[in-house]
């Protein structure tokens, strides 16, 4: 009888063994996901490559599940178009909004989480407007940077008139022109561009209000069979490093990136 009984408990452990291997064979393997490629300090080519705090946040979160990613970087709006259409598997950063969502397939542990700010020319009577927010963005023109979405809110608005810029350094150039009245840009971003462009950025625009503050995720092709696979591989792999420490350090070294 007890040597049934320790029979049956091997069999067991064996059982689970090749079903961890299994699982694990399941998520290993290379994929290839499309970073923005001008979006410093989150995600933009730097010395040839795609650097930033997403892109080291996505490779170690892939890194714990046995996956190994490679990166390509396009402007926002085309990384959207080949996820899309399933030429590419996935694009970074992309909120989880209205607009997005009928169209891609998400993970649902968050990269990070990001602020909106809208932002005035400080010489403007809109730079003395305490606190704006989007429910009064209707009455101004308001700059936006093309393929960005802005969040259920803004989105659903058809009332605000819209100025869209290639980038974020343009969005905010046409700001200074007088081309719009507000820009939406993130903080970080904002803060990144006015500290490596102070002669043209720094002094001259000022932070009004928040649009919004939101998390951040890979938006995965709805046409790629594989897609929740590796959505739900990121999910899992942005669990453990978020319990280990890792995802904390990452955060430390983006704290402050350089130019």
């Amino acid at each position: 009888m007890l040597f049934k009984k320790n029979l049956h408990n091997m069999i067991c452990i064996l059982l689970c063994c090749f079903a961890s291997l299994g699982s694990m064979h399941s998520q290993a393997g290379t994929i290839t996901l499309v970073g923005e490629d001008s979006w410093y300090p989150y995600s933009a080519v730097k010395d040839g490559q795609n650097r930033g705090f997403a892109v080291d946040v996505i490779k170690a979160a892939y890194a714990a599940v046995n996956v190994d990613v490679k990166f390509i970087s396009t402007p926002y709006s085309r990384c959207l178009m080949l996820v899309k259409s399933g030429q590419e598997l996935g694009c970074f950063d992309s909120l989880k909004d209205t607009a997005l969502e009928p169209d891609f397939i998400f993970h649902k542990e968050a990269i990070f989480k990001a602020s909106v700010g809208i932002y005035a020319r400080t010489d403007s009577p809109q730079s003395r407007v305490s606190k704006i927010n989007v429910q009064e963005l209707n009455k101004y023109i308001i700059g936006v940077t093309h393929g960005y979405t802005y969040g259920s809110a803004f989105e659903n608005d058809t009332r605000i008139v819209r100025e869209s810029a290639p980038n974020d350094m343009s969005n905010l150039r046409k700001l200074l022109l007088g081309r719009s009245d507000y820009s939406l840009i993130y903080t970080r971003i904002a803060d990144y561009l006015s500290s490596v462009h102070p002669d043209e950025f720094k002094g001259k625009i000022q932070q009004t209000g928040i649009l919004l503050e939101d998390s951040l995720y890979v938006s995965f092709s709805k046409r790629r069979p594989e897609s929740q696979q590796y959505a739900n591989a990121l999910d899992q792999g942005l669990r453990q490093i978020k319990s280990n420490g890792v995802y904390a350090a990452i955060e430390r070294k983006w704290a402050r990136p350089e130019p």
